[in-house]
């Protein structure tokens, strides 16, 4: 009778690393998403910026502050990114946990007496 029962854990623990599976790369494809809009948004804001008349004199007066702000949307981009990626990896070990912990409860429920 406990045998059925290890079984029936197990099953649910995979059941449970599986769901977990899915969540990371729910979180994967969202993230993907969330970069491809940072890139667009920089790529527009450079674009607005190449549309402004530029002074007949070499030097631009905006410079530092168009650098400025490519730096600060590239810094942000990044930090989305590393925490994104800290909850994935988070969510992966959790669900690779459930899975083997999962795994051995059905070997163990299986096993001859």
């Amino acid at each position: 009778m406990t045998q059925q029962w290890l079984t029936i854990v197990g099953i649910a623990l995979d059941f449970a690393g599986f769901a977990m599976l899915l969540r990371e790369w729910w979180l994967a494809f969202f993230n993907e998403g969330r970069q491809m809009q940072l890139a667009e948004q920089l790529d527009r804001a450079r674009a607005m910026r190449n549309m402004r008349p530029r002074p007949p004199s070499e030097r631009n007066p905006y410079e530092q502050l168009d650098r400025f702000s490519d730096e600060q949307a590239v810094r942000k981009a990044r930090e989305e990114h590393r925490a994104a990626l800290s909850a994935r990896r988070g969510v992966f070990l959790l669900a690779t946990a459930l899975i083997v912990s999962g795994f051995v409860l059905q070997i163990a429920g299986a096993w001859p007496m």
